[in-house]
């Protein structure tokens, strides 16, 4: 009604938020709930920077996140604008996604690296998911195999590459056979796998952000009856130890996919670099899980 009684009413579409204390409801409800913050940096090409952040305050003016992977703060960044992602949570309906467009308005650093980011308040909220966001837990049927090797420093994604030169996998997970490394979820845009402590000694890496991994990665397509391959060079994004079982949480970003030169398998060709939308075929395949699962489980 508060838009209904303006002059020179527009068409708004049902799924935008546009009353200023709705507005405000929302972000704070995020805030309460302890939602992540997912914030992408605007740029000319079609690869955008992105950081994870959390919810600090908000005021009349401005939206405070507080982000811990941000280095290199930089006084340009002032009018810069970023698209923000979050969601809360709705009792019995599980979570409503949001994301809105807004310029920086002011940047400082922490003591402990922390960057803090003012956001002008956003006019506006559309409830709208990244494509490259939805992501499932696939039924362990549905993953045939998993390998990630230790990218080279300095890998140029061009050309062709032998993945035999790279020697054996660091981690693998074959059904019945290795455990070395396990499948959380997976999205168009990326994954997040799961280590156990054991192995990551064994590894001796430490997995910081920013870290490429190289990846193969097996699905079954239940569709076809076939075994569809990826071959992705991935980014460390999340990286997390668990507290109690010391198991590290990776998430990873899918930079460049790879595909095989010819009939060797083992001879890879670059393909182009991966979109902000991520990869259409596993979006695709996602989405088709997560329709299975709604279907027939309900969730």
């Amino acid at each position: 009604m508060w838009y209904k009684n303006r002059k020179n009413t527009r068409y708004i579409p049902k799924d935008w938020v546009l009353h200023p204390d709705h507005i405000a409801n929302t972000l704070n409800a995020a805030r309460d709930e302890n939602e992540k913050f997912e914030v992408q940096f605007h740029s000319e090409g079609e690869k955008r920077r992105s950081a994870t952040c959390r919810m600090a305050s908000i005021n009349g003016e401005a939206v405070t996140i507080e982000c811990s992977g941000l280095t290199n703060l930089q006084s340009d960044w002032i009018g810069k604008v970023v698209d923000c992602y979050f969601q809360t949570r709705k009792f019995g309906s599980g979570s409503i996604f949001f994301m809105f467009t807004s310029p920086i308005i002011g940047i400082r650093s922490c003591s402990d690296g922390t960057a803090v980011l003012n956001l002008k308040l956003p006019e506006k909220l559309e409830q709208r998911q990244k494509r490259a966001s939805l992501r499932i837990s696939p039924p362990q049927q549905y993953i045939m195999g998993l390998a990630v090797w230790s990218a080279p420093d300095g890998l140029i994604c061009k050309g062709k590459i032998d993945i035999r030169q790279w020697g054996r996998p660091m981690l693998t997970f074959l059904p019945e056979k290795s455990f070395q490394i396990a499948l959380d979820n997976i999205s168009a845009g990326g994954i997040k796998v799961r280590i156990p402590r054991e192995e990551i000694r064994n590894c001796k890496l430490d997995f910081k952000m920013g870290d490429k991994l190289f990846t193969l990665l097996d699905l079954w397509d239940p569709d076809t009856g076939q075994r569809i391959r990826y071959w992705v060079l991935c980014r460390i994004q999340n990286p997390f130890v668990d507290f109690v079982t010391h198991d590290a949480e990776l998430g990873m970003q899918f930079l460049h996919t790879a595909r095989p030169d010819g009939d060797n398998a083992s001879e890879l060709c670059w393909s182009e670099e991966i979109s902000e939308s991520g990869v259409e075929s596993i979006g695709n395949w996602v989405m088709r899980r997560h329709l299975e699962l709604y279907r027939e489980k309900g969730i």
